[in-house]
């Protein structure tokens, strides 16, 4: 079963969701690449990422300060893990992997005290304390964050080191050449003894460390974890979302849903996204309306928010109501990495194919915006009418967005664009004459996207006309195309 591809992903704005989700660590990163979708048998695991949701926005929240300094330490996080495999395989660690054991641990030693004093009761943080870990590499206790193979590891080293530095004094101060000779001579055996002691001491200190190896390798998943979740709680405060219902039966209900691409794109514009609000269920549910009136936006939108809700986070919307799906799909006619070679049509088609497949095995969603756009108008309206008869008969819910009217039976459900519907049109005639250069933003100003409910027999607006005639078509040509739209009429 298949949850959309990449170029989906990008088209419904999920792709920008993912930038604006800013992890601190390699290890949150780490989390954030392992995204997957939440299966029906593992609905208590999804149940269980809403909780911990819910804790960290209400404790961020309360607990601003301490938010910031729990990320100012993540920023100190270094990728240590390779390091750690080689301790548990007793590869004999260097200097540096030793520094950045001790100051790891003595960062989670921090994060524990934070994370308690938080009382977040998140199963999966849970740190384990590394007091050992840095009482073996501070052996002087100085509760600093460097590190040195320590005197006090050997009193061989101590002795070597303390010949040596005699050694180097009488240097600096004696002038005689032959003399200085000598004595660099003598200071290269310390230096070779000192290195040889220092390297059992790093093999003892890694084998002391391997004991703590997998206490470590939790903590470093507990980072990922706490790193990850901190990312998904802070971008939920930023849009506002909120937590979804999640439901055993096949029912989605999106009220005042929005797009955060969509919506920050319109925003820069100086313009305003309208959200969405619709009940589905099982079966065929169509939408209609003319171009321009945001269809695609609108399943780009719903497709979005069902998408997140399915791998644990919370959705861009006042309510919303859904059960853990089977899959997810969605055929656009922008599906250039599919269509190479072949038209719009033919990639449709070898999509719909897939779709096909996994409605008779599974329970999940389709969307498909416009079908059929890409062949001729008669051969597109049965195709499409025949695929919104055909889902209707499985458990799927399918949502077809369409121009063509008569799609619609009377046990599918008909949501409509409300479109020009409203609209005073020598009002907004006289609007566009007044600043005719521009005139699609002020009829995209004043063109309602909301979607209403309607019957069976509702016809899809011809907005297309009348768009036409707010842009200044030729009269002789809209008095032809009306003569036409009179005789289907009759």
């Amino acid at each position: 079963m298949k949850f959309l591809d990449n170029e989906q992903k990008k088209q419904i704005g999920f792709d920008f969701l993912m930038e604006q989700l800013q992890t601190i660590t390699f290890y949150g990163l780490e989390e954030k690449k392992k995204l997957k979708p939440y299966k029906k048998d593992e609905r208590a695991n999804l149940i269980v990422e809403l909780d911990d949701l819910d804790k960290l926005i209400k404790a961020i929240n309360d607990n601003k300060d301490k938010f910031s300094e729990v990320q100012r330490l993540l920023r100190k996080v270094k990728d240590i893990k390779n390091s750690i495999k080689r301790m548990l395989k007793e590869e004999t660690l260097d200097e540096v992997e030793l520094y950045e054991i001790k100051y790891f641990s003595m960062i989670i030693e921090e994060l524990k005290i934070i994370i308690e004093d938080l009382n977040l009761q998140i199963e999966s943080i849970n740190f384990i304390s590394l007091k050992e870990v840095i009482k073996i590499l501070d052996p002087e206790d100085k509760n600093i964050p460097t590190f040195y193979i320590y005197d006090d590891y050997s009193n061989d080293l101590k002795e070597v080191r303390r010949k040596k530095s005699n050694i180097e004094k009488k240097i600096f101060s004696t002038d005689d050449d032959d003399t200085v000779c000598t004595l660099k001579e003598e200071r290269l055996k310390l230096v070779i003894e000192e290195e040889n002691e220092e390297l059992r001491i790093r093999q003892a200190l890694t084998k002391s460390l391997k004991e703590f190896g997998e206490n470590i390798l939790y903590n470093i998943k507990c980072i990922g974890i706490l790193d990850f979740k901190i990312a998904k709680a802070k971008m939920a405060i930023d849009y506002n979302a909120i937590r979804p219902n999640i439901i055993d039966h096949m029912n989605i209900e999106l009220v005042e849903a929005f797009n955060p691409e969509v919506k920050s794109v319109l925003n820069k514009k100086g313009k305003n996204f309208t959200n969405q609000t619709i009940t589905i269920k099982s079966g065929t549910t169509v939408i209609t309306g003319a171009n321009m009136g945001g269809k695609s936006v609108t399943l780009k939108t719903i497709v979005l928010n069902l998408f997140l809700g399915q791998m644990g986070f919370f959705v861009f919307a006042k309510e919303a109501t859904f059960p853990i799906l089977d899959f997810i799909h969605f055929i656009s006619d922008d599906m250039q990495s599919i269509s190479k070679g072949l038209s719009t049509f033919g990639a449709e088609i070898i999509k719909l194919k897939e779709v096909v497949e996994c409605v008779k095995r599974g329970d999940g969603f389709v969307a498909l915006d416009e079908f059929a756009r890409g062949t001729n108008p008669k051969e597109g309206f049965y195709l499409v009418k025949s695929l919104a008869l055909y889902l209707n008969n499985f458990s799927t819910i399918s949502l077809i967005s369409t121009h063509y009217d008569g799609i619609v039976e009377e046990n599918m459900e008909h949501y409509q664009v409300i479109g020009l519907k409203n609209m005073d049109f020598e009002s907004l005639k006289y609007k566009i004459d007044l600043n005719k250069t521009k005139s699609v933003e002020t009829i995209q100003q004043h063109m309602e996207y909301r979607l209403e409910k309607v019957s069976k027999e509702d016809k899809v607006p011809k907005d297309a006309l009348n768009i036409a005639m707010l842009l200044g078509l030729d009269n002789e040509i809209v008095d032809i195309a009306k003569e036409f739209y009179e005789e289907q009429k009759a």
